[in-house]
C-alpha cells in the first residue's frame, strides 16, 4: 500500500493486528499440522545482517546478479562491493539483472521439501527490476499456492514488508493473511542523498540533459520512489550537507508524532559516516533500533558510490 492509500481489508485489517499481538499459535497433540507459508524474497530488500539465518525457517532470500564488465557477480557469494567500487571507479559497464525464473521456482520447490504449504514472494519494484515477472512465472509452475507481491520499493522500503511477512508466517497466519501484513507494510518513504547523477544516467534511470545539468550546477539530487516504483527528483541543494539536512527534515516529518510506530532504516555506500549522521539525528523519532545497512549491490550499481538513503515507515494503529 502506498503513502495515501486506505488500510486494505478494513476489519479485517484489525483481526489480522489481533491476531498478530497473540504470537505463534499452538497445536495440541494429534492435531493436523497448520498451513505453513515460507516468504521469499531478494538480495535487493536490503535486510539487516543476520536477520535472514535467524529466521530461515520462515525465509530465504535469493540473489540479484551484478554484472561488471562481462563478469558475473552473485550477492551473499562473491565479494560485490569491493568488485563493484573498483569498477565504478575505472568507469566499467555495470549492469544488474533479476533472479532467473528456474532460480525462483526452485526457491519454491525447497520450501515444500521443507515443509510449506504455502508460498509468499515478496520483490523489489517491478519498475526497477524484473523480478515481479520472472516470480510471476515460477508461482504460474509451482505445485503450492504461490503469491507475488510487488513492493513498489526497493532497500529496507521493501525489507519492512518482508519482515511484516515474516512475522506473520512465524505466527502461524495463512497465506492471504501473511499476504495482507506484507501488502499493508509497503508504505514506507524512501529517499536517497546521491553526490552525482552519472551512474543513474548510465544505467538508465534518468535523462542525459538532467545529469549533466546536475554536474554542471553541482547540485546534489534528493531522489526518492514514487507511487508507481520509480526512482525521481524529489529536490535537490547545492551541497551534500544541505542535501542530508533535508533528508532529516522529511524523515522527520514522515515519523510524526509517535516514536512506537517508527520504523527507520538508512543504507551507504561509501558514506558510512553521513549515514550513521542522519540516523543518529532520527533515533529520538523511534522506540526501535535505527537499522544501518549497506545499500544492496543491485541498487549501489545504479547510484553509485557516496549514496546514502533514509526509509522511514510508520505504522498504522
Amino acid at each position: 500500500m502506498r503513502e495515501g492509500e486506505s488500510a486494505p481489508g478494513g476489519g479485517l485489517w484489525n483481526e489480522l493486528r489481533t491476531r498478530l499481538s497473540r504470537g505463534p499459535r499452538l497445536r495440541l497433540p494429534g492435531q493436523r499440522p497448520e498451513q505453513r507459508v515460507h516468504v521469499i524474497t531478494d538480495t535487493a530488500s536490503a535486510l539487516p545482517e543476520g536477520y535472514a539465518s535467524e529466521h530461515a525457517g520462515a525465509l530465504s532470500v535469493v540473489p540479484m546478479p551484478v554484472t561488471v564488465d562481462a563478469q558475473v557477480f552473485i550477492e551473499g557469494v562473491d565479494d560485490v562491493m569491493s568488485e563493484l567500487s573498483l569498477g565504478l571507479a575505472m568507469g566499467s559497464k555495470i549492469t544488474t539483472s533479476r533472479p532467473a525464473p528456474g532460480q525462483l521456482l526452485r526457491a519454491v520447490e525447497r520450501a515444500a521439501e521443507a515443509g510449506a504449504s504455502s508460498v509468499l514472494i515478496v520483490c523489489i519494484s517491478s519498475a526497477l527490476s524484473g523480478t515481479v515477472e520472472a516470480a510471476r512465472w515460477a508461482a504460474e509452475q509451482a505445485e503450492l499456492p504461490v503469491r507475488v507481491l510487488d513492493t513498489r520499493s526497493v532497500g529496507l522500503g521493501e525489507g519492512f514488508a518482508v519482515m511484516a511477512a515474516v512475522e506473520a508466517a512465524e505466527a502461524g497466519l495463512e497465506l492471504d493473511e501473511v499476504h495482507l501484513a506484507a501488502a499493508s507494510a509497503c508504505d514506507a518513504s524512501v529517499w536517497f542523498v546521491v553526490p552525482s547523477l552519472e551512474q543513474l544516467r548510465r544505467g538508465g534511470r534518468i535523462g542525459t540533459v538532467a545529469s549533466v545539468l546536475g554536474t554542471l550546477l553541482n547540485v546534489k539530487p534528493i531522489l526518492t520512489v514514487n507511487r508507481d516504483g520509480a526512482i525521481v527528483a524529489a529536490d535537490k541543494a547545492r551541497s551534500l550537507q544541505r542535501a542530508l539536512a533535508h533528508v532529516i527534515e522529511l524523515g522527520i516529518d514522515a515519523a510524526g508524532e509517535d516514536p512506537a510506530t517508527v520504523l527507520v532504516g538508512l543504507h551507504h555506500f561509501g558514506a558510512e559516516e553521513e549515514a550513521e549522521a542522519v540516523a543518529e539525528a532520527l533515533a529520538p523519532y523511534t522506540e526501535r533500533p535505527v537499522i544501518v545497512t549497506p545499500v544492496p549491490a543491485v541498487l549501489a550499481a545504479h547510484t553509485g558510490a557516496g549514496v546514502v538513503a533514509l526509509i522511514v515507515r510508520r505504522e498504522r494503529a
